[in-house]
């Protein structure tokens, strides 16, 4: 009889931990007029927490620059806010946030810049915050030279999609009478160091559209024409310099979004040849580039050709298996409201597209399909598994370049599986996988002004 009931409760226990449990922290507040950048970090089975940054002027008495970590439970309940005031109130200094990312299970960078008008200097810092003590230790990485007065150039901060490296370029103002001078300077994120630093002077005949850094440390810079006739150029820069790589006549690029095939540096860009071109867009066609030599394979966007909306592809994810490189994306359109009496400058108006999977093969043609979803998607790694999760409702995972969802696995977001509802709309690039305990934990909106997390144990289940 013992061994009965012993058995009896083994199989009662199996099936209630292969069911599905949530657990919700209690919401917190936060100021979506100022903080910006909101994403959940550093999670693990004891705290995650969440980054945002306030980056405004004129927000009080001197400019309102704050990096904001708030420290939450196991269970998701807020224990500690941790605030760092970056700005350098004298008058005259101005200050901007550049980015961030984690850059180990126990820290986290910020990258801010300081302008100092009267003495022509522009300073990049970088602030890590180690979870381990919960403090900042703030480095200065690069004093920078200025043209002063309204003359201050444009920093980036750009991130490798593996990680590794992050990239700082200062494009400073460009002067119809001398070259084009940009500092470039890539920083290993293991160690915090500079890989290497390279001032490299450009045509004035062009002036600089977007940027991006290589899975191998390189820098991408590209380039559009400053007079009437459309042209693009795109540049290579390592620490021995830089190189033009030749493009395809009449092609004019819009993005960048480097690719790493066995250690190899490509580039997939959307574009658009010059000459006659009825109601389309300026992404439908895909140029892959070898930026080893300088092969480019061109491919069709059907999807994307007639959508005169567009303003832009963003591709949040890129990964190469078994020869093919594949690609999450989505279109970004911008329309622009009627103008009224009250409002005669209204903003534009940005929605997501359908979101699409871009499949590359070994010989450089892509081809795309649809995803069925709409924006962006969370993603993570469980053993050798890649989960990808849409949609807002139900969370339902899928693989690589398979637009369908797995058939086995969905977790209801505003349900318990008990008939009681817990509503909210999940930050679904929020979403984290904690291995110690097989969960995965998301950042929820409440309102405006309120969010949650929620946990899923047995979520495979």
């Amino acid at each position: 009889m013992k061994k009965i009931t012993i058995l009896s409760l083994t199989v009662i226990s199996a099936l209630v931990f292969g069911q599905q449990k949530f657990v919700y922290g209690d919401s917190f507040e936060y100021n979506s007029k100022y903080e910006k950048d909101l994403k959940l970090v550093l999670a693990d089975d004891y705290n995650q927490y969440v980054f945002s940054d306030i980056n405004e002027d004129g927000y009080s008495s001197y400019p309102h620059k704050k990096i904001i970590i708030r420290k939450l439970d196991q269970n998701g309940n807020l224990i500690d806010t941790i605030i760092k005031d970056y700005a350098n109130k004298t008058n005259g200094v101005l200050h901007n946030y550049l980015g961030s990312t984690e850059i180990s299970k126990d820290k986290f960078v910020v990258f801010t810049e300081e302008i100092e008008t009267k003495i022509n200097r522009k300073e990049i810092f970088q602030h890590v915050f180690n979870k381990k003590d919960g403090n900042f230790t703030t480095t200065s990485v690069a004093k920078l030279f200025t043209e002063g007065s309204m003359k201050q150039g444009t920093t980036y901060v750009r991130f490798s999609e593996n990680g590794k490296y992050a990239a700082i370029i200062n494009d400073r103002s460009v002067s119809k009478k001398t070259a084009n001078t940009i500092d470039n300077i890539v920083i290993d994120l293991s160690t915090l160091s500079k890989k290497w630093e390279k001032e490299i002077t450009l045509d004035t005949d062009y002036m600089e559209a977007d940027v991006a850094v290589t899975n191998s440390g390189r820098i991408l810079i590209l380039r559009k024409s400053t007079g009437w006739k459309e042209s693009s150029k795109l540049v290579y820069v390592s620490a021995q310099g830089e190189q033009d790589i030749p493009l395809k006549d009449k092609l004019i690029l819009k993005t960048l979004t480097p690719v790493s095939i066995n250690d190899q540096d490509y580039l997939a860009s959307f574009g658009y040849f010059t000459g006659v071109r009825i109601n389309q867009s300026n992404f439908g066609d895909m140029a892959f580039i070898n930026l080893q030599n300088g092969n480019i394979t061109m491919s069709e966007v059907p999807a994307y050709r007639n959508n005169t909306t567009m303003s832009g592809v963003d591709i949040t994810h890129t990964e190469t298996v078994n020869g093919k490189t594949f690609m999450y994306g989505f279109d970004v359109n911008k329309t622009m409201p009627q103008s009224t009496p009250a409002n005669r400058f209204p903003d534009p108006i940005i929605t997501y597209g359908t979101g699409r999977w871009f499949i590359i093969n070994s010989d450089g043609t892509a081809s795309d399909s649809s995803a069925e979803i709409y924006g962006n998607v969370g993603y993570f790694t469980k053993g050798n598994t890649n989960y990808f999760f849409k949609d807002g409702y139900n969370l339902a995972p899928f693989k690589i370049g398979n637009p369908g969802k797995s058939a086995s696995i969905s977790i209801n977001n505003n349900s318990e599986g008990n008939g009681s509802i817990k509503s909210g709309s999940p930050v679904l690039t929020s979403i984290k996988y904690i291995p110690e305990s097989d969960r995965i934990i998301f950042l929820r909106k409440l309102d405006d002004n309120h969010f949650d997390t929620k946990s899923v144990y047995s979520w495979d289940k």
